[in-house]
């Protein structure tokens, strides 16, 4: 059942990538009177599938990794004389829908597109997740100090706020390890406000092991300070 909730939302995503890159291709190539005989989600063997009115084939397939669009008359042409054998094979109203035959510029932005279209898609998600999720503004305040502690000996207490860490500005909660961790430095300052005063002190965080988002095991800089 575990392995089901990985494997459920791993195979819409990457459905709902594959698809918006390839209607990129799909979009721009019927934009440029390209024919288009295949759509398909996954490579393999057909599960299921239809015919639209223009005759593009929409399907769905077994391996749903990756996935393709397929231009009319598409096949790998290497020289003018193989392209010339591929252009005698059709009739004048035919050979409008090659896309070899189409300008450069057309063939550029139809290929172009793919990647494109899941740039746009990157940008859409990330404005919905700033739109709706909104992003976390909670003010760094301290609100515990480990005894012995790198924080506890250089003199941070309970109820500071942070400022800055290295001269880069803390706008919310989460950033704090974020910056910690971030610093090449041996010693990270901290500007704290305190009682309405600014106040600069320098920490020397500790190295413990831990383990990332990934589960790979990588070095933590703490300086003990709840928050």
């Amino acid at each position: 059942m575990g392995l089901i909730n990985y494997i459920l939302p791993f195979i819409v995503l990457i459905t709902i990538v594959v698809f918006i890159h390839e209607y990129g291709h799909y979009y721009f190539a019927k934009k440029f009177g390209v024919g288009i005989t295949d759509f398909s989600i996954g490579f393999g063997k057909e599960i299921f599938g239809w015919n639209d009115k223009a005759g593009t084939r929409w399907k769905i397939c077994w391996i749903p990794l990756g996935g393709y669009v397929k231009f009319y008359g598409d096949r790998n042409v290497f020289s003018q004389a193989e392209q010339q054998e591929l252009i005698n094979k059709y009739n004048k109203e035919d050979r409008e829908k090659l896309f070899i035959l189409k300008p450069l510029i057309q063939r550029s932005i139809i290929v172009a597109a793919g990647p494109l279209a899941n740039f746009l898609l990157a940008i859409l998600i990330f404005f919905m997740i700033n739109f709706f999720a909104g992003k976390d503004m909670t003010p760094a305040i301290i609100d515990e100090v480990q005894k012995d502690s790198p924080a506890f000996i250089s003199g941070i207490q309970k109820n500071d706020k942070i400022l800055y860490i290295n001269n880069r500005k803390v706008t919310s909660v989460l950033e704090v390890s974020t910056f910690i961790n971030a610093t090449t430095k041996e010693s990270i300052e901290l500007l704290l406000l305190r009682n309405n005063v600014e106040i600069a002190i320098m920490v020397t965080p500790r190295l413990i092991e831990g383990k990332d988002s990934l589960g790979n095991l990588v070095k933590k800089k703490i300086i003990g300070i709840g928050l």
